[in-house]
């Protein structure tokens, strides 16, 4: 196919200013414009490190043979004292530096030897310099052997200017490396974009297979909701609601009833407690419990016959005078305690609540039997589980929609790159196979 597609450029045909390839077909296309430059930028950067070697090797060596002479004293003691300091800081210093630029196992690709060139270049001019008042001072006493290092030095630095120049009059030629190797990235990014665009398909189906059964489970509850079972079901909680109702009629009617005499009662409350009015004690208990809760207490006294009790002591105990109340109140609070006394709260109230009360279990029990509102409670739990998945399959489709969207963009950039590279070298507008749908 690659071949098939590349059959025509080498035809004898009027050339076309236009190139339509396959995006895998653009290194073969230009690498021909190449292989000579790199073939002999290649053999000329392998000889420059060979060379590199070979005098960084005889520096080392020079270094090793400077350390180990001793320095031969002059008249001047001063002098004498700063030269051995020098060099041994020269040689530290150098030692660390033919370290930095050792050439051994670098260069065995041509980006590999650009990298070295350029960092050994910027080495060896930066740190010279700072060893300049050293290497004076050695030079006194090692002038033939500092003489000779100095040359190797400059022969390393002359290589690597040289390897600097060729390799920036070539720097097309890296600039096509770099390109090839993006092809590459594009190539596998193609691929990955497929598995995206499967990922987003199969989010999009998922979410459909959802949003059917989201229907289904709808039309189910719609279904159940009609059904007798559910409709019964409504009518036992509208008859629980309207006796609820009604016991709170009662609770209301009582606690009315008993508003008016709420002062007079509380008043009498504190005459018992501070001892000043005696009670027998079932009697007090009844008072505390009226004042309290009125509907507990009649559980206990369902005719109110104790409670009326205390009521007789509390009218004996402001006709007496020791509830003090204006004359007109009095008169008040009286009618409504003896209204209160003449109350048939068994008839009136403890027999229709209790009435109340068993048809409410009655309710429970059957309430109890009728499983429609536990079924609708199943369907409506079941549809918030499917609009749960339905909402991480949404989330999860736009993460897919957006990573393919990125991706998608990241491609298009990379075959701009490719593209304006491909035409420079070429000199013909490239049309990518992709571009043409």
């Amino acid at each position: 196919m690659v071949f098939g597609g590349l059959k025509g450029f080498f035809s004898k045909k009027e050339e076309s200013p236009f190139i339509k390839i396959e995006i895998e077909q653009v290194p073969m296309l230009i690498e021909k414009e190449f292989l000579l430059k790199k073939s002999a930028l290649e053999d000329f950067s392998a000889k420059k490190i060979a060379e590199a070697k070979y005098v960084h090797g005889k520096s080392s060596a020079l270094l090793e043979l400077i350390s180990n002479q001793e320095l031969e004293g002059k008249a001047n003691e001063r002098l004498n004292k700063a030269a051995l300091t020098s060099k041994k800081q020269l040689e530290n210093q150098l030692r660390k530096l033919l370290e930095k630029i050792n050439p051994e196992n670098r260069g065995t690709t041509l980006d590999d030897a650009r990298k070295y060139a350029g960092e050994a270049n910027a080495l060896l001019v930066n740190e010279i310099v700072g060893l300049r008042k050293n290497i004076a001072y050695t030079s006194i006493y090692f002038k033939d052997e500092m003489k000779a290092l100095g040359e190797n030095l400059q022969e390393l630095l002359n290589d690597f200017s040289a390897m600097n120049k060729e390799f920036a009059q070539a720097s097309e030629l890296f600039e096509f490396e770099k390109t090839k190797a993006l092809v590459g990235a594009v190539i596998k990014k193609k691929k990955n974009i497929e598995e995206k665009e499967e990922a987003l398909q199969k989010a999009e189906s998922e979410i459909g297979a959802v949003e059917r059964k989201s229907s289904e489970q709808k039309n189910r509850l719609v279904e159940k909701q009609s059904g007798s079972e559910f409709v019964k079901a409504r009518e036992l909680d509208e008859q629980m609601n309207k006796l609820m109702g009604e016991k709170q009629e009662l609770k209301t009617e009582i606690s009315t009833l008993l508003i008016n005499i709420d002062r007079p009662m509380q008043r009498f409350r504190q005459l018992v407690d501070s001892g000043r009015w005696k009670l027998p004690k079932e009697e007090k208990d009844m008072l505390e419990q009226f004042i309290t809760n009125p509907i507990l207490a009649l559980k206990k006294d369902p005719r109110a016959d104790i409670f009326k009790k205390v009521l007789g002591e509390v009218v004996a105990a402001i006709q007496e005078g020791e509830i003090e109340l204006k004359d007109r109140e009095k008169e008040k609070r009286l009618e409504a305690l003896q209204e209160i006394i003449n109350f048939d709260f068994f008839g009136k109230v403890f027999w229709k609540m209790n009435e109340i009360q068993k048809k409410q279990d009655e309710l429970n029990k059957i309430i109890a039997e009728n499983n429609a509102k536990k079924d609708i409670a199943k369907e409506e739990d079941a549809l918030k589980e499917l609009g749960r998945v339905g909402t991480e399959l949404s989330e999860k489709k736009e993460f897919a929609k957006k990573d393919l969207e990125n991706a998608r963009r990241e491609i298009a950039n990379e075959l701009a790159q490719i593209k304006k590279f491909a035409e420079k070298v070429l000199g013909k507008t490239i049309i990518f196979e992709e571009e043409a749908f």
